[in-house]
């Protein structure tokens, strides 16, 4: 049966006898209160860390105990929705189901249940607001809105285990529960169904691995980094692409009995863990550190901008549309104004200035009818994001574009 696969190979006797009756375990006397609405509260002691965990994955707190149903046997992949700092959370065996959880304070909110069991993947879109789930029975790839109301479905014959959106990119990667382990890349469409692009690695586990150890999968866009669990080591595990090929660039030991579902809260820059040890309703969830080469260990770029082409880009006679992507890392939205730097210099301007929010939002515009004083031909150039056209740039990207005779459509 693969719904507890891992969970059987490992534990099986607890698992059975917690499955009988799941009632909350037997806690000792702490200053943290029981229950979903429970929080850290201000001035209490931090848990103590445990022996032999490295300084990235340092044990910072408890964010809490979250009991989404009565019946919920674990916890499955985390998702995070940046505008309202909260995680779309997978309710993985009974029943089968999803929730949001405030990112801050692990407060369970709406629930929703859409599929057959075993969802062990879940991703969300910060763009168009989708919610991306599948698992290992079913081998399907679940569409769902905000309200987690079913928008369709494919079936991809995969053991999915962990889901995550490159938003800049448009891409979903999924990663598998199989042996090997592997990470698959899929193109979000413009529906917000997904194809598969071919590109699938297997996965490089640094902790020690029998296979079908993955749970849960991340991806931080500033940093290009992976993230993803090793059941069998119980580590928090780093990866990214190079040259092709996907590398391990470090793991730690995670500060939890048994670690499965986790996510990145991109506003705080930190990772929450669920503790599944206790198979009952009530899951520690931790606040982890993340390594440092992920975003917020070091620098963050304010602004982030990504071109993407919707029609054959040029300039002389006007062009586009085009689309920019703008990825505001600040805590405030910002009025900024993009433009298109050309050869010698020439800055053109591409629409009017524009309030961006914070996180990622889609500019869509086009090149307005110029008469530039450059021969038609093929040319690379920049679209800069700044306060105003030709000053000092907040973020920018490369852009091939044609020039044409003036007048030609």
């Amino acid at each position: 049966m693969k719904t507890i696969q891992k969970l059987v190979s490992r534990s099986a006797g607890l698992c059975a006898a917690l499955l009988i009756v799941p009632a909350a375990p037997a806690l000792a006397a702490s200053a943290h209160g029981i229950g979903p609405d429970a929080v850290v509260p201000d001035g209490a002691p931090l848990p103590a860390s445990l022996a032999g965990i490295d300084a990235a994955c340092d044990d910072l707190g408890l964010c809490g105990y979250i009991c989404p149903s009565a019946a919920s046997v674990f916890i499955g992949d985390f998702a995070y929705d940046q505008a309202n700092n909260r995680f779309a959370v997978i309710d993985v065996v009974s029943p089968d189901g999803i929730f949001w959880m405030d990112g801050e304070s692990c407060v369970v909110g709406e629930y929703g249940s859409f599929a057959g069991i075993s969802q062990r993947g879940c991703a969300y879109d910060n763009v168009s607001g989708i919610v991306y789930a599948g698992g290992w029975n079913d081998d399907t790839i679940y569409r769902l809105d905000a309200d987690f109301q079913l928008l369709g479905s494919q079936y991809f014959g995969e053991d999915y285990a962990g889901m995550t959106v490159d938003e800049d990119n448009n891409l979903l990667y999924a990663s598998t529960n199989s042996d090997p382990d592997e990470l698959i890349a899929y193109t979000i469409n413009g529906d917000g169904s997904v194809t598969a692009t071919g590109d699938r690695w297997p996965i490089p586990w640094g902790g020690l691995s029998d296979g079908y150890s993955n749970a849960s999968l991340e991806y931080d866009e500033c940093s290009q980094t992976f993230m993803a669990i090793n059941q069998d080591a119980n580590t928090m595990e780093y990866f990214q692409l190079d040259g092709g090929v996907l590398v391990n660039t470090g793991y730690c030991p995670l500060p939890v009995e048994f670690g499965w579902g986790f996510g990145l809260n991109f506003s705080s820059v930190d990772l929450k863990v669920a503790d599944i040890a206790s198979f009952s309703c009530n899951f520690p969830v931790q606040a982890v550190e993340p390594a440092e080469e992920i975003c917020g260990g070091g620098e963050v770029p304010d602004f982030v901008v990504n071109y993407q082409e919707l029609a054959f880009l040029f300039v002389g006679s006007g062009g586009g549309p085009l689309a920019v992507k703008v990825r505001n890392n600040t805590d405030a939205a910002a009025e900024k104004v993009l433009w298109l730097t050309a050869p010698r210099g020439i800055d053109i301007p591409l629409g009017e200035a524009t309030s961006f929010p914070v996180g990622s939002s889609t500019f869509y515009t086009g090149v307005p009818d110029q008469d530039l004083p450059i021969p038609p031909g093929d040319y690379a150039g920049t679209i800069t994001l700044g306060d105003q056209v030709g000053g000092a740039g907040d973020a920018s990207t490369e852009v091939d574009f044609s020039v044409v005779e003036s007048g030609v459509q």
